[in-house]
């Protein structure tokens, strides 16, 4: 079904489960103008984490109403943070904040790994991934992706749902320890249902996975 417009943004079914979500508007001048941003995700304090093609900001309202809605310079003086950079070579796409908003979680698309960010320091490790492309299940850096794009983060923090794009599945990781398993697709696009490894991906999951975390 099509989406509502309901008091706390927008009610949309999803895998027949209703799930409720906000639009909100960044602005298209000022601080943003020039980014190139990929991912947006909640802090849970009244501002916004921003991937870019290079870095991850923090977007936040200086001596304002919380960013709610729409940025609007009568009531919002905007301030930009840069929290981490990109390794060199890689791509930031996706992005996920943990239910404490301690840890981030970032797709990167071109290193081929889901990088984990401190958002207190800073300070960027690889949960995943071996920095080259593939598809082997396995354990942090045993593991191999192929164009890892957007994240979504189980409500409880302990998995990591990944639309691996180039193989055309949907990772699992564990939070915990890095495992990195298959949990739907054959590894060829299409739209065949099926369980596991029986059914058919396309890159049209990357949007839903965006939204799915905030399903109970």
């Amino acid at each position: 079904g099509e989406a509502v417009p309901v008091a706390d943004g927008f009610e949309a079914p999803l895998f027949g489960a209703p799930v409720v979500g906000q639009v909100f508007t960044l602005p298209d001048d000022g601080p943003l103008a020039s980014l190139d941003v990929h991912g947006v995700a909640s802090d849970g304090a009244g501002a916004w984490y921003l991937a870019t093609g290079g870095s991850v900001l923090h977007l936040s309202a200086v001596g304002e109403e919380p960013l709610d809605r729409m940025y609007e310079p009568s009531r919002h003086s905007l301030s930009v943070r840069s929290v981490a950079t990109c390794p060199e070579g890689g791509r930031f796409e996706g992005i996920a904040v943990s239910p404490d908003g301690s840890t981030l979680f970032v797709a990167d698309c071109r290193g081929q790994a889901i990088r984990k960010v401190e958002a207190a320091t800073g300070a960027l490790t690889t949960l995943a991934g071996s920095g080259s492309s593939g598809s082997a299940n396995g354990v942090g850096v045993a593991a191999h992706f192929n164009g890892p794009t957007y994240l979504a983060l189980s409500p409880d923090g302990g998995t990591l749902f990944v639309a691996d794009t180039g193989n055309a599945r949907i990772r699992r990781v564990d939070v915990a320890s890095g495992a990195v398993t298959t949990l739907a697709g054959s590894g060829d696009e299409g739209d065949a249902d099926g369980v596991g490894d029986a059914c058919s991906t396309s890159s049209n999951l990357t949007i839903l996975l965006g939204v799915v975390s905030e399903a109970d």
